[in-house]
């Protein structure tokens, strides 16, 4: 057993032993061709010596072994398989869309040190949902991604986002395309997507300029009361909706969908973090108010009315809110876990109001006659919050009810409140008649003093400055 393998001019102490024939010994490397011999790297145990390691020849010149094996020879090695590509470095490719798994921010340019603040454009709320638009830029250290957010108001958050902190924590989440929403059905509540014409009857060939009863704007709510109809090569829904501005009731014939342009009466999106609204399997907020109430004034009447007042120093478009005719004294409800922001009072507007915050957005409950929180107070779903009444500028006994769903935008013409219908059971309140078609069971029901129909005139919102209303 030598040091090196070889014998030619090697020195005396390249020699580490004699192994006696017999002796075991595992192969570590090899083979190597020195001096016409075949030699192996071993590693054995001898007599005396212990643990030794060094090179051997397996044969003489002459032939003669001095290396066999101990066992059969082992089954060749499998083959080998090609190289698999390695898994790629970035998370995203550009049409991606993700989630915002905490706070995080949006910045104008890639990087975030050395930058000022007017390099923010906003910080993003967790759960808020974008696209990929261009990327990857390494900047300090971090990954930065282009991306767009659409608010439900329309409103477009551009710029770049850093895909995780430097101590790994991941800010974007990468997500699939979602399932395809159930089909729609009569007595649905949809939205439009976008600017929609009603029209008098289904189609678009031949319609005379009466045909056109006005359009919707986008994320207008609408219950679906007759369809499908085929025409012109079109799906057609009838529904009813406010139309606003004026703030009126059209009902009429809507496209579904049109060519170049995608689906136009679609569900409303879910909140942020949630799988709220849900349908098909019944998943909604939990009822502001114990009870089954009729709707008094639908989100959007009413709209020359209300451009009196303004948020952020612009007019409304109509009724921000849902207003449920819920006699004084009703238990109110916290459609979800939060906690309460303000429980004040606005004297010639809301009156007792409570606003909670919600890791989706906010939700606000006005003319209260009785408050059961307080400032700061952690609430959780369905929890008793206060008492429906008819406080401030209220017309009548009712609960004014929205919601505000994050990112949104205080100047979008409804004071950053959406409408909350589509969000709450269907089965925690009736719509209004005169949204429906009418129907001889709809009057028989209404007949009866307990169910008796109030439309209720719009409720004063006070002299409060814009910037400071809830």
């Amino acid at each position: 057993m030598r040091r090196t393998p070889g014998v030619t001019n090697k020195p005396a102490g390249d020699t580490i032993a004699l192994v006696p024939a017999g002796a075991t010994l595992t192969l570590l490397e090899g083979p190597r061709r020195v001096d016409d011999m075949e030699w192996w790297r071993v590693r054995g145990a001898l007599p005396d010596l212990g643990r030794v390691e060094g090179w051997m020849a397996r044969s003489l010149p002459s032939g003669e072994a001095l290396l066999e094996l101990a066992l059969p020879e082992p089954p060749a090695p499998p083959a080998i398989e090609p190289p698999q590509p390695s898994p790629p470095r970035y998370t995203f490719t550009p049409g991606d869309r993700f989630r915002t798994t905490t706070l995080v921010r949006l910045r104008r340019s890639p990087g975030h040190l050395g930058k000022g603040p007017e390099d923010i454009v906003a910080d993003i709320a967790p759960a808020i949902e974008g696209v990929i638009v261009a990327g990857p830029s390494e900047k300090d250290g971090l990954i930065w991604w282009q991306v767009q957010i659409v608010a439900r108001d329309g409103a477009i958050f551009a710029g770049w986002m850093a895909e995780a902190t430097a101590d790994g924590e991941v800010l974007l989440q990468k997500i699939s395309a979602p399932p395809p929403p159930p089909a729609l059905r009569v007595g649905d509540l949809v939205q439009t997507s976008d600017f929609l014409n009603v029209r008098r009857t289904p189609g678009v060939v031949n319609k005379p300029p009466d045909d056109v009863q006005g359009a919707l704007r986008p994320r207008t709510t609408v219950a679906l009361l007759d369809g499908p109809r085929q025409v012109d090569g079109v799906t057609w829904w009838r529904g009813g909706a406010i139309l606003t501005p004026p703030g009126v009731v059209v009902r009429g014939w809507m496209a579904a969908a049109l060519a170049g342009v995608g689906d136009l009466l679609v569900r409303a999106p879910v909140l942020p973090g949630t799988n709220i609204p849900n349908p098909a399997d019944g998943v909604y907020l939990h009822p502001p108010f114990d009870g089954v109430y009729t709707i008094g004034q639908l989100w959007g009447e009413n709209s020359a009315f209300y451009a009196r007042y303004s948020y952020d120093g612009v007019p409304l478009l109509g009724h921000n809110g849902v207003d449920f005719s819920t006699p004084v004294g009703v238990a109110l409800r916290a459609v979800d876990d939060g906690v309460v922001l303000r429980a004040d009072f606005e004297a010639g507007g809301f009156g007792n109001f409570v606003l909670l915050g919600h890791s989706w957005g906010e939700s606000i409950y006005a003319h209260l006659s009785a408050f059961e929180v307080s400032v700061g107070q952690t609430v959780t779903r369905g929890q008793l919050i206060g008492r429906s009444g008819n406080t401030g500028a209220s017309t009548g006994p009712h609960l004014h009810f929205a919601i505000r769903i994050h990112p949104y935008t205080r100047g979008d013409g409804w004071g950053g409140f959406s409408d909350p219908l589509p969000y709450l059971p269907p089965t925690a309140y009736r719509l209004p008649p005169y949204i429906l078609d009418p129907s001889p069971a709809f009057a028989m029901a209404s007949a009866a003093p307990e169910n008796a129909f109030v439309r209720l005139a719009p409720s004063g919102m006070g002299a409060v400055p814009s910037h400071e209303r809830p």
